[in-house]
């Protein structure tokens, strides 16, 4: 990342922390773009420099796959989930000091509907973005496989975000690998009789 762009993410991060921090203390209704931008020692134009509205801020800047480890996945020969473990490695390693400020936008989320509708915004744009890593790694691939396989890479991370970010999981990555590795067992159980 240039200079400009880690300032840029830093000060996108700051709002983030200010607007989550003031809607958890004073209840998401009570909270103004003029309140978070001076939390976060802001000016309310550079607020919306950042984000349109408060609800945006409070899920902060989108969660895009790291760039560097996203073309080594692409580049990657090796067992596509080898390879997808060590992209979602370095995706989630970026969290790991953040574990209080998902819980907590998270929390927020499940009782604001702007904002789980915001949250499910960014897990399609994430699925989106996962699907184009997998059709530029195995170009030709069947849509339909694509598109299910990002769609199971999606929910094996988010399953493991919300158990991370609950307590549940104390090893973010590791709960994101075994979930991804369920992918394989989930596909074994299709070909098998039920019980």
């Amino acid at each position: 990342m240039s200079p400009q762009t880690t300032r840029r993410f830093r000060t996108a991060k700051a709002i983030q922390a200010a607007a989550i921090e003031l809607s958890v203390r004073d209840g998401l209704a009570n909270v103004t773009t003029e309140a978070i931008a001076r939390h976060a020692g802001i000016s309310t134009r550079t607020f919306f420099n950042y984000y349109p509205y408060k609800e945006a801020a409070l899920m902060g800047p989108p969660p895009d796959y790291p760039p560097e480890a996203s073309e080594k996945f692409v580049a990657g020969k090796g067992r596509l989930i080898d390879d997808l473990q060590v992209l979602i490695s370095a995706h989630l390693a970026r969290y790991l000091d953040e574990r209080e400020m998902i819980a907590q936008m998270l929390a927020l989320s499940d009782s604001d509907p702007k904002l789980e509708a915001l949250r499910n915004s960014a897990m399609l744009a994430r699925r989106a973005q996962m699907r184009g890593l997998l059709h530029r790694r195995m170009p030709g691939s069947d849509e339909r496989v694509i598109e299910i396989l990002a769609a199971a890479i999606i929910a094996a991370t988010n399953a493991a975000t919300k158990d991370w970010a609950a307590g549940t999981r104390p090893d973010f990555v590791a709960s994101a690998h075994e979930n991804l590795s369920l992918i394989l067992t989930a596909a074994e159980m299709l070909g098998t009789a039920s019980a």
